[in-house]
């Protein structure tokens, strides 16, 4: 994988068997070769799904019990991530109109892998957010993300947004 462009790749693979193997297919994988590309084939849809804010794309790649954490905006899962998106725009509407474009999420790497997953450089470029997301994908798809971000005025706005008002 290249560590500095977007990882995109087909959907679907064929094995070494000949096979077609696909997202339906990610559970029942024999092969360790097998199960590898599966694996970069949902991680690879999980990114171009976050690039291009298509929620069916990023649902598709995801495991059953997958977790989603923004230190900022909080904690979902598979069935309340659409809520995420509803929370950032309305935590960066201080900046102007937010629209679904501006939600786009690149994801470039990984730049490390460690044993609690992939790290991966993660930016939004039309509002301003960078940081790092660690990825944890298994044979059904991705099971976690957590995003930690750089310090930059967009997420000092979406920090300041999750705070309570002291008003």
């Amino acid at each position: 994988m290249s560590s500095s462009a977007v990882l995109l790749r087909p959907f679907t693979r064929r094995s070494a068997s000949g096979s077609v193997v696909g997202l339906a297919d990610a559970g029942n994988a024999a092969r360790p070769r097998d199960r590898g590309a599966i694996r970069h084939s949902l991680l690879d849809c999980y990114a171009e799904g976050w690039a291009e804010t298509d929620f069916v794309k990023i649902l598709a790649a995801t495991a059953p019990d997958y977790r989603f954490h923004d230190p900022y905006v909080g904690s979902f899962s598979r069935w309340s991530l659409h809520e995420y998106f509803d929370r950032v725009c309305a935590g960066l509407s201080r900046m102007g109109a937010i629209s679904r474009a501006d939600m786009a999420f690149v994801l470039r790497g990984p730049v490390d892998s460690r044993a609690e997953g992939l790290e991966f450089w993660r930016e939004a470029p039309r509002m301003g957010l960078t940081g790092i997301s660690r990825i944890e994908v298994g044979e059904r798809g991705v099971i976690s993300e957590c995003v930690a971000y750089d310090l930059n005025l967009a997420s000092d706005l979406l920090r300041r947004a999750s705070q309570p008002s002291r008003e």
